[in-house]
């Protein structure tokens, strides 16, 4: 039998959420399959919650809050959880941003510019900066660094998705940065790609 693995609830708000949701629900004497029993969702889905790996929708929450007793405190900390992972983000955008963790396969076409999971800090500026002109730098920063967060899924060894992309060729022809720039962007671009991260085409 493998050893049981702690949970690391420093990493994130979802995962110190979940590591409570194992500690109260153990306390409890609940298996996984006994807390989930009666609501829509599977001992899998639960135990990713507590891994931090996913989040927990609210209707999960209330249940969980009622087969354990505890007075609310998982339906009160999704909001919670939902701040955290849409610092930066649109809210409409964060089960995409999910789903991009998880995902076993991404495509996307894209025709006026480059995908954000492709983009350098430069790039991506540019672009924050040509729709948002008057926005503060303090705002367009935070919304960079979580852009530039999302390509972490490329780095890992295991469970990294098949990307396949096509760019207009316009986006190759028409730099909108400086010549070194988009140089850089398009060598980032082409990196990935001799790495067999993604499978880049042009239309």
């Amino acid at each position: 039998m493998a050893a049981r693995k702690d949970i690391d609830g420093s990493g994130s708000v979802p995962a110190f959420y979940g590591k409570e949701l194992r500690r109260r629900r153990e306390e409890a004497g609940f298996t996984l399959q006994q807390t989930v029993e009666g609501s829509f969702y599977g001992a899998t889905y639960l135990s990713e919650i507590e891994r931090g790996q996913r989040r927990m929708p609210v209707d999960l929450a209330c249940h969980v809050d009622r087969v354990l007793h505890t007075d609310g405190f998982f339906e009160r900390r999704c909001e919670d959880v939902r701040k955290a992972r849409s610092v930066g983000r649109a809210r409409y955008a964060e089960r995409v941003l999910e789903a991009e963790k998880l995902a076993e396969t991404i495509e996307e076409w894209s025709p006026t510019a480059l995908p954000g999971l492709l983009q350098t800090e430069a790039y991506a500026r540019a672009l924050a900066g040509a729709e948002r002109p008057f926005e503060p730098r303090e705002e367009t920063d935070v919304k960079i660094r979580a852009r530039l967060a999302r390509a972490d899924l490329f780095e890992g060894t295991q469970g990294v998705p098949e990307y396949w992309v096509i760019l207009h060729e316009s986006l190759l022809r028409l730099p909108i940065l400086p010549l070194q720039e988009m140089a850089d962007q398009l060598d980032r671009v082409a990196a990935l790609a001799r790495r067999k991260r993604i499978v880049p085409q042009t239309a």
